[in-house]
């Protein structure tokens, strides 16, 4: 049975420790927060260039 976070140190998913999938969740989160401030950035600069004014979206 599982006692402690020493039986888990060579546990391998899809062949791969702990500390490598951590890293790349961190590599992934990174990416994707990245890519939203970029896909933000663009539509931000699309609407202040634009002839129409920005509309709430009760209006």
């Amino acid at each position: 049975m599982f006692t402690s976070n020493n039986d888990v140190q060579d546990l391998l998913i899809f062949g791969h420790t702990i500390d490598a999938w951590l890293i790349y969740v961190l590599i992934f989160f990174g990416i994707s927060s990245l890519a939203f401030v970029f896909v933000w950035l663009i539509g931000f600069l699309a609407e202040s260039r634009s002839e129409k004014s920005i509309k709430q979206p009760w209006e």
